[in-house]
């Protein structure tokens, strides 16, 4: 699918949503100062967001949070994120974090030491304004507020799921499939799923595989290098699973997420009826 450039209105609409407030009130800052006419709207839930979005079809979206870490949102945001440009903010960026951006659209992403520069770029014109000329980085953000686009993808995740536990198992296939597609074999799975259960030394490894410790090391690079992942415990444990104890965004039924849009509809209808006040058609 070729991307979808949204004309960007002379006064805009942007939604923040994040799991982090200071971040979030950091972001909205970045957000004003690189477009001052835009209206800036922020939802610490996952009711108000789609309620936002309803009232709002014209409205940017900028996530600000871990995407392994919020499954359900994105799950839920299924119908917002076809007709929103839609970007995310995050510390930090796994495969299961990539994962789920692909899924979804091919959402894009920006790291926090992008935002960190706007950020301090921002406080030195604050402090010194004759020294700082007002010129706002050229990056990923400036572009997607400047020239927002539609998400280039279509959704893999079928809307079919009613339990979090058969969406969680749904993803974990996604991840697996991943894997294979990357060329992982069958040791290599097994050598990832001893990790997981807690063996992580070699020695561990070796007995429980029951493998010179040698190959060990060896696949184990070997796995990395085809993940792409650095050798570190946490990218291994959070970079190649979904857990549902991480997940932040409580898990929102499908038929709730549309009664909340027909509920925003309705109110806005309200608010802008067809005809003037006193008058009939």
């Amino acid at each position: 699918m070729t991307d979808m450039i949204v004309q960007h209105p002379e006064t805009g609409c942007v939604i923040i949503f994040g799991d982090c407030w200071p971040v979030v009130s950091a972001l909205e800052n970045v957000v004003l100062d690189v477009n001052p006419d835009c209206t800036c709207k922020t939802a610490s839930d996952l009711s108000t967001l789609v309620y936002q979005l309803t009232c709002e079809p014209q409205a940017l979206l900028l996530l600000s949070l871990r995407p392994r870490e919020h499954i359900f949102l994105f799950y839920a945001l299924k119908e917002e994120l076809i007709y929103h440009p839609t970007m995310v903010i995050s510390d930090e960026l796994f495969l299961s974090d990539r994962l789920i951006l692909s899924s979804w659209g091919n959402i894009p992403c920006m790291l926090h030491q992008e935002l960190e520069i706007m950020i301090t770029n921002q406080q030195l014109r604050e402090l010194s304004p004759s020294n700082f000329q007002h010129c706002p980085e050229k990056n990923i953000l400036t572009d997607f507020l400047v020239t927002p686009v539609l998400s280039s993808g279509l959704s893999e995740v079928p809307q079919i799921f009613h339990l979090e536990e058969r969406l969680m198992d749904y993803m974990s296939l996604l991840m697996y499939r991943e894997m294979l597609n990357r060329g992982l074999t069958p040791f290599r799975m097994r050598l990832l799923e001893a990790i997981w259960t807690g063996h992580q030394t070699r020695n561990e490894l070796a007995e429980m595989l029951n493998e010179p410790r040698e190959k060990i090391w060896n696949e184990k690079h070997r796995l990395l290098t085809q993940l792409g992942m650095q050798a570190r415990l946490r990218n291994i444990l959070y970079g190649t699973r979904f857990c549902l104890f991480l997940q932040k965004t409580p898990f929102m039924p499908l038929y709730k997420a549309g009664s909340i849009r027909e509920k925003a509809r309705t109110s806005k209808q309200e608010e802008t009826p067809d005809f003037p006040a006193g008058k009939s058609a």
